[in-house]
């Protein structure tokens, strides 16, 4: 499950960002592929935070009786997850969502994109900066 943890945590945080860039795109230059690719990625970015955030604490328990491993940075780390989780699960609701106003061509699916890429800019942020201290822990500051 650690393993799982070092594979999974990368995907939140490269996702989202693609995601995002989509969306700017299909802002730009409206295409139903390229909007429909967005919360596809973004989707798959929610999931990836899932795994990462569920596989953390086994990540934690294989790594913290190694010398040289911060503990204080563990907790900094497992604390900023847990404030990124409300963000996974506001990604993974507004691409869901985003996806089926896009299918059903809903009159609201605009503002819902406007809305899934704010949650995807704060979302990105978070999971950024929780990538970054989890880095910490094993690489050093």
């Amino acid at each position: 499950m650690a393993y799982l943890h070092l594979l999974s945590n990368h995907l939140p945080i490269v996702g989202t960002l693609l995601g995002i860039l989509l969306l700017v795109i299909a802002a730009v230059k409206p295409n139903l592929n390229t909007t429909l690719s967005a919360y596809i990625i973004m989707l798959v970015s929610g999931l990836g935070g899932f795994v990462a955030y569920f596989t953390g604490e086994s990540a934690e328990e294989a790594i913290e009786h190694i010398r040289g491993v911060s503990h204080q940075l563990i907790h900094v780390h497992e604390e900023m997850a847990e404030n990124a989780l409300v963000f996974v699960f506001l990604l993974t609701a507004a691409s869901l969502l985003g996806l089926w106003a896009e299918r059903s061509q809903w009159t609201s699916a605009k503002k819902i994109e406007l809305f899934a890429l704010i949650v995807g800019v704060i979302a990105f942020i978070l999971f950024a900066f929780t990538g970054y201290l989890g880095g910490h822990i094993r690489h050093g500051a």
